[in-house]
Parts: C-alpha cells; sequence; structure tokens
C-alpha cells in the first residue's frame, strides 16, 4: 500500500519513467506482510468452509488450556456374582415369555459359579480451557472396554458383566459445559452444557464408590442450565434444569424440559486441612439418573419397541455429608424418593414384540431409600501417599436391580508420581429369594390355567469379590 502511494507521488511531480527505473526498488516489509496474510485467510476460508473450530488466541494455547487424561483398569475374581442374574443368551423375544417351556424361554436367568474379568473401566481425556476472565470451558471424552446387553437404545445401557453395575456411555462425550462467572467480582456463576448433575456428591470413577449404590442411583449426567453461587463464608448452592429424557407416552423420542432440582450447601476448612461439608438436594425426576435410564431403555426389560421412561415421574431428595480431621475422614449418603418407583420389567404389560406378559403391567417396587456410610485413614507407607478404608451400603425396594447391602474394605497406595495401585474386598447380598418377582395368575375352570413365573426377582445369594485397580493420570 505505502509503494503504490509513493509512485503516484512521483508520476505526480512530472519525472518520466527512466528516472523511475532509476530509482532503488524498496519493498515494504508490513505490505509483504498484509500480502501473506490474505493470501493465507483466502486458503483457509476455502479449506475450512463448513468445519467448526479453528480458534485461536493471541498467546497461544499454551497458556490457557490444559490437556490431561486419566486411565483405571480393572482386575476382578469373585467366588459367586456380584450381579446377581443375567440377560438370557437363549432368550427369543419374538415368542411368548414361557418358563415351562425346555428350555425356559425367560428374560433373565439367575447368575452361579467363580467370575473373573480384566478390563478398562474407563479412559478419559480432559481438556480444560480459560476463555477469558469471566468464562471457562471444559470438556471430556470417555471410553470403556465393556459392551451391552441386548435391548439397549438410551445414552447410558446396562453394561454386559457379571461384575459390574455401573451403566455404560454410549456416547463418547462424558462432559462438555461451559461456566460464566467471576469470583472476584460476584458469587453468582452460570454453566450451561452437558455436566453431572449436582444431586448428592461422588467421584464419577472413583475406586469401589463407583459401584456404590447411593452413587448408581443419584448419577445424572445430561445437557443442563444451572445458576449458583459459592459464598466466601462457605455457603453454596444452585439451581438447575435439564432436558428429561423422553417418557412411553412420547413414544420414547420427543424430548423437552421436564427435570431439574436444587442444591444447598456449607462447607468449612480450619488449620491443619481439616474441613467439614454438608449438602442436600431435591430432585424432580430420579428417573433420570444413568443407572435407572439405561433399565427403562431397555426394549427387552421394558417390553416396548420403542422404550422410555414412565410416564409419572418420582421426585427425590438427598443429604450427604463429609469430615476431615487430621489423616481421619468419613462420609454418609441418604437417598429417598418420595413416590413409588415404577419397575422397568415388563413395564408396558408385554414383551419387547407385542405378546402379553402382565395385564395390568406389574405393580410398582415401592419408595427406594438408599444410604451408605465410609470412614477412611490416610497415612504414608515408605514415602508413599496411602489410604485404607471401610464402608457400608443398603438398599430398600430395589430387588433384582442393586444387591440389598454391600460391606467392603479397600486399599490404595500412590506407588509413584501419578500412579496408584488399589486392592479391594466387597461382599454384596441379594434381597430374599423370589422378592420383586412377577406371577402371572392362573385361571380356574375347566381350561384352568396354573400360574407362571415370568420374572424370577431376586435370588438371597452372596457374592464375595476382589477388586485390583491400576490408575494412572497425566497432565
Amino acid at each position: 500500500m505505502k509503494l503504490k502511494a509513493i509512485v503516484a507521488s512521483l508520476v505526480t511531480l512530472g519525472l518520466s519513467g527512466p528516472v523511475l527505473a532509476m530509482q532503488p526498488y524498496m519493498m515494504d516489509p508490513s505490505f509483504q506482510r498484509d500480502v501473506m496474510r490474505y493470501q493465507v485467510n483466502k486458503i483457509d476460508m476455502i479449506l475450512d468452509r463448513n468445519q467448526p473450530g479453528g480458534f485461536d488466541q493471541p498467546c497461544g494455547w499454551t497458556c490457557r488450556i490444559n490437556v490431561s487424561g486419566w486411565m483405571n483398569t480393572d482386575v476382578y475374581l469373585a467366588n459367586d456374582p456380584p450381579v446377581f442374574w443375567r440377560f438370557n443368551p437363549g432368550f427369543n423375544s419374538s415368542a411368548a415369555i414361557n418358563p415351562a417351556a425346555n428350555p425356559p424361554n425367560v428374560l433373565i436367568t439367575p447368575t452361579s459359579g467363580r467370575a473373573s474379568d480384566l478390563l478398562l473401566n474407563n479412559a478419559n481425556l480432559f481438556v480444560d480451557a480459560r476463555v477469558n476472565n469471566w468464562v471457562t470451558a471444559n470438556m471430556s471424552v470417555v471410553y470403556s472396554s465393556l459392551s451391552p446387553v441386548p435391548g439397549s437404545t438410551g445414552p447410558y445401557q446396562i453394561a454386559n458383566s457379571l461384575l459390574v453395575y455401573h451403566p455404560l456411555n454410549r456416547t463418547a462425550i462424558d462432559t462438555a459445559y461451559a461456566t460464566i462467572g467471576n469470583f472476584t467480582t460476584s458469587p453468582i456463576y452460570f454453566r450451561v452444557g452437558k455436566e453431572y448433575i449436582p444431586f448428592d456428591s461422588y467421584d464419577p470413577y472413583g475406586f469401589v464408590t463407583q459401584e456404590n449404590p447411593t452413587q448408581l442411583l443419584s448419577e445424572i449426567t445430561a445437557p443442563a442450565a444451572q445458576l449458583g453461587f459459592v459464598a466466601p463464608m462457605g455457603l453454596y448452592g444452585s439451581l438447575y434444569t435439564l432436558a428429561g429424557k423422553p417418557t412411553i407416552s412420547d413414544g420414547g423420542s420427543i424430548r423437552r424440559i421436564r427435570n431439574g432440582g436444587v442444591d444447598l450447601g456449607w462447607t468449612h476448612k480450619w488449620c491443619g486441612g481439616s474441613k467439614f461439608n454438608v449438602d442436600a438436594g431435591y430432585i424432580a425426576n430420579i428417573e433420570d439418573s444413568n443407572f435407572l435410564s439405561s433399565y427403562y431403555f431397555n426394549s427387552l426389560v421394558e417390553g416396548t419397541v420403542v422404550p422410555g421412561l414412565p410416564n409419572t415421574k418420582v421426585p427425590a431428595w438427598n443429604v450427604n455429608a463429609e469430615i476431615t480431621v487430621g489423616p481421619f475422614d468419613a462420609n454418609g449418603h441418604y437417598i429417598e424418593t418420595t413416590r413409588s418407583l415404577p419397575d422397568p420389567f415388563f413395564l408396558s404389560g408385554n414383551s419387547a414384540y407385542g405378546f402379553t406378559v402382565l395385564n395390568p403391567p406389574p405393580a410398582e417396587l415401592g419408595k427406594p431409600k438408599v444410604w451408605g456410610l465410609e470412614a477412611g485413614l490416610t497415612f504414608p507407607v515408605m514415602a508413599h501417599q496411602s489410604r485404607v478404608a471401610i464402608g457400608y451400603q443398603h438398599t430398600t425396594h430395589l430387588a433384582t436391580l442393586l444387591p440389598q447391602r454391600r460391606i467392603y474394605a479397600d486399599y490404595m497406595v500412590n506407588f509413584a508420581k501419578w500412579f496408584d495401585v488399589g486392592l479391594a474386598v466387597f461382599q454384596d447380598r441379594d434381597y430374599s429369594s423370589g422378592e420383586n418377582a412377577i406371577v402371572v395368575p392362573g385361571t380356574t375352570g375347566t381350561a384352568a390355567v396354573p400360574s407362571r413365573t415370568v420374572h424370577p426377582g431376586a435370588t438371597g445369594n452372596k457374592a464375595t469379590t476382589g477388586q485390583l485397580r491400576f490408575s494412572i493420570k497425566f497432565a
């Protein structure tokens, strides 16, 4: 641009072409950069057409974006499977359920015998970005070597395992949300995107605790909008809403904003690293939990071609507390529903292809109550940090879905930097044999039909399992 201005000025002064030719040719570096930048932008515009991303910051990604990862590999060995039933591999969903057939055409059968497995529980990649002083963004992807059982259709699916209750994430994106707030200016923040809903408190991939009934019932991952605050004196809370999963009356395919909740807590820290936290919450529909929805969104379990959540919401509330005093820590969790939970098995009254199982559909499970306690001690071993813990979990009205009781003890040691090794032993006990069984009544008269059990219910069994975990984190 400056070169053109110089040439124009010389021509105006009446200088001839030969005179111009005798002048030294000077190319302005800024003009060269402008030309190169224009060419690069034009190429990028063509190549990146209709493609997302490609954002840039003046100082580059290293000062604003952090990338980290986490991998947990587990080894299990059990005298009997802690998952007390399994899907019958010989079940014929195109025929009527008939436990008297040879072999019986039933959906689930009790498990027995020793069980073992080696699996990649989770491999996560986390991206945390500081967009500006008011906005942060977080995203994570996850992978597991487990596979789902047949009939699973929802975003979270029943694991095809004799050892694991935790549902599988069908989508690769575990979380993706943005948080708007500046706590140096205001205690209020706003978060939007896919996140773990603030109902109860847990570590999504915690050693042993990932399989605890209190976490399984409360863990919800969904796109949500959350408005909250964190006060300097330790008080915090939030209001949130989320697009609940489709219901049966929706045909299992229509989404709408139909769920939400509130969370309120207080945390306090004092000298020596000691701290205390208490938290309470309420949610409009616990059926949206990852674990329960994995059953409601299974066509074989629910008996519908296009499954969905029950048409009636089941609200729930929870209270949890954690305390750390020096090397000792303890926590407790309590969850209860305010309405009876519909039984997911044959909820429609039919099998998957329209064969009538029950008319009317099976009764509700009741109002579940789930609670648990854990106590731990942290201490060094040969200059390596380690922790030992014992815990207890109890459930009601969840026969064939979860154990009635779980007792566990675990030990984890930081074997090397960012490398932990954990060893645990836990014992699960099922509900009494036949509890929550579904029985089709018989008929009397000349064409009498005997009653038949189409769902066996609980087994009454007990299982003791050992777990070895190798945990690696990197950043």
